[in-house]
């Protein structure tokens, strides 16, 4: 039996935690914030990904159920104010809670380390890079969006800026996606266990005439208010295409630090339970993680380069790119299936868990 280190209390770090203690190492999580689920700024949040939750479950050894994990029941995307509406189902979306409350993702991964004897420290951050220095070898490092571990251990990041919106909200799991002029991205908003969550995020400051006229969007499409916006700042490892990365010198990385995100929507959930599991098999054999991460990485490439094809695109372009493809998509669905399925093998781990 070892001590192993790991930092944040994230999807990635506590999934790693699992797997560790339950291989029968002694497993320390240093988390900077004062409980689990993340920034209280931005949480409780919804993300919305897809997955196979049976399969994914069996794969990081904890069985991802509602009200956990939720199928998502409609994915209506707004492309320039027409609507096209697409079922969950089809692109296997399910719907997962983030934060502190019970019904979260978070609290399900917290308290099945808890049970396996996984000892937390919180309120302990690890930022610098002499913190980083300091830590023993094979220490696992899944700190998440933050940008100071990014800068401490050098790796690529994208600055993202925007808002968010937390409200009550009752209804089946949807999420709602916006292609629109305000931003070079794209904004969500997505609901569950009588939470909605909303987002607009750029590679630039998103101006507030632009968040009013998302805001009106909302209320007026979707009938959803949201009282107060908050200004958010944060980073995605989206800069290089070479930037997943396992290990850095003595250290294992996961989630999103290792380049598991998403490059074109940024979904992230699933990444980075995989990429947990993928971490806590690097502490006792570190060429079979290593060749699971570079398999369950090896598609990425092709999302990441339509991305930059996609954001080099101006917006009339992309309005008829995308009503083009959602129409085709909705109208020819039986034919059109195969080539949603090859395409999201480009998400990190997709189907290959």
């Amino acid at each position: 039996m070892q001590e192993v280190i790991i930092v944040g209390a994230g999807l990635a770090g506590l999934v790693a935690a699992i797997n560790c203690a339950e291989a029968g190492h002694q497993v320390k999580v240093l988390e900077k914030f004062e409980r689990i689920g993340g920034d209280p700024y931005i949480r409780p949040a919804v993300d919305v990904t897809p997955m196979d939750p049976e399969r994914l479950g069996k794969f990081i050894g904890v069985e991802l159920a509602p009200p956990y994990v939720t199928p998502t029941e409609e994915f209506p995307i707004y492309v320039y104010g027409k609507p096209h509406v697409v079922p969950g189902w089809q692109l296997y979306l399910h719907s997962v809670e983030r934060g502190p409350r019970p019904t979260s993702i978070d609290t399900l991964l917290y308290e099945t380390a808890l049970a396996k004897g996984v000892e937390f420290e919180f309120d302990t951050p690890i930022d610098a890079q002499g913190d980083f220095a300091q830590l023993p070898p094979n220490t696992i490092v899944a700190t998440g969006l933050h940008i100071e571990p990014f800068l401490s251990l050098k790796r690529p990041y994208v600055d993202v800026y925007g808002f968010i919106g937390k409200t009550q909200y009752e209804g089946p799991p949807r999420i709602r996606g916006f292609f629109d002029h305000y931003t070079r991205y794209y904004n969500y908003c997505a609901n569950v266990n009588g939470v909605a969550f909303a987002l607009a995020f750029d590679a630039r400051p998103v101006s507030g005439a632009l968040r009013d006229e998302w805001d009106r969007q909302l209320r007026e499409w979707e009938g959803m208010e949201f009282e107060h916006w908050l200004p958010h700042e944060g980073v995605v490892a989206t800069k290089k295409v070479s930037d997943p990365c396992l290990y850095t010198g003595n250290k294992i990385l996961a989630g999103t630090l290792a380049g598991m995100q998403d490059p074109f929507f940024l979904f992230g959930v699933q990444s980075s339970l995989v990429s947990g599991k993928i971490a806590a098999i690097a502490i006792e054999d570190k060429e079979r993680a290593w060749r699971l991460f570079h398999d369950f990485t090896s598609a990425r490439k092709f999302s990441w380069l339509y991305k930059k094809f996609f954001d080099a695109q101006p917006h009339f372009m992309r309005n008829l790119g995308l009503r083009l493809g959602f129409g085709l998509y909705l109208k020819r669905r039986n034919l059109m299936q195969p080539a949603i399925d090859i395409a999201l093998r480009s998400l990190p781990g997709f189907g290959r868990y």
